[in-house]
């Protein structure tokens, strides 16, 4: 399969624009062969939640049909962390959805570990489930940013047969060495394909300005980088992976049979 890592600067509030550009993205991904691609965390919106709520509210179901717009019209599979309605109301989700050529869903995971030192709980509610989903490609798992520090995540998805784990993430400068060395091991301790993307550029937020560091990449189960973006510019690389060689490295060195719960 060849997936297309489509590292974008996302406009903070501007769905639209946000939506507009992803869909030339996904055009020259498609153009390139890509048949899946995958977005940033909150690609379509950034984070200002008062807006990203307000918008929801007002438009609930706008976000997705964008997104499934984006895979119809070019023919390719989409994967991206939005915002998304909590049903029966509540909080919003942090929605990872893989959507299919056809625009329809294949599946979706929201993010379980939320952001403490941005308070992302005060905005966002934690999912609960753990997700690895049979798709047209193979057995593919979930995980959002911050969940990448957590490895137990990604022992779970190993033990539901993930061969590959998509990763949508806006991890910022000075931490921009923690993406990398985390998207690796991950990728090194269970054994599958990581395809990690990440945004790029500048966002203002409450706090102070976060100057997203890019680099996003593709990990085979060796840890090596299939595929690698530069850091802080907007850019499209592609990866070329048959997710059957995470069977055969587990093959020939089996690490997760050997684990031991401990």
């Amino acid at each position: 399969m060849r997936i297309a890592l489509a590292q974008m600067n996302v406009k903070r509030g501007g769905f639209a624009e946000n939506l507009a550009r992803a869909g030339q993205m996904a055009r020259a991904a498609r153009s390139g062969g890509a048949e899946l691609v995958v977005f940033p965390e909150m690609f379509a919106s950034g984070f200002d939640y008062g807006k990203n709520a307000e918008f929801l509210e007002n438009s609930p179901r706008a976000i997705g049909e964008g997104v499934s717009r984006i895979a119809r019209e070019n023919s390719v599979s989409v994967a991206g962390s939005v915002p998304h309605a909590a049903p029966g109301g509540g909080l919003p989700r942090n929605r990872l959805c893989l959507v299919g050529p056809d625009g329809r869903e294949i599946a979706h995971y929201d993010k379980i570990h939320l952001f403490g030192m941005f308070r992302e709980d005060r905005h966002v509610g934690a999912g609960r489930k753990v997700v690895a989903a049979d798709t047209p490609f193979g057995r593919i798992g979930f995980a959002v940013c911050y969940d990448l520090r957590f490895p137990e995540l990604f022992v779970r998805l190993a033990g539901l047969g993930a061969k590959l784990v998509i990763v949508c993430a806006a991890f910022p400068h000075p931490r921009s060495e923690h993406w990398r060395v985390l998207s690796r091991a991950r990728a090194i301790e269970n054994q599958f394909f990581v395809a990690a993307v990440n945004q790029c550029g500048e966002e203002a937020l409450p706090g102070g300005t976060a100057k997203y560091c890019g680099l996003s990449a593709v990990f085979d189960p060796w840890g090596e980088a299939v595929a690698e973006c530069p850091p802080d510019e907007e850019s499209l690389a592609f990866a070329d992976i048959d997710l059957s060689e995470a069977d055969e490295v587990r093959a020939k060195m089996p690490v997760l049979s050997d684990r031991v719960p401990l």
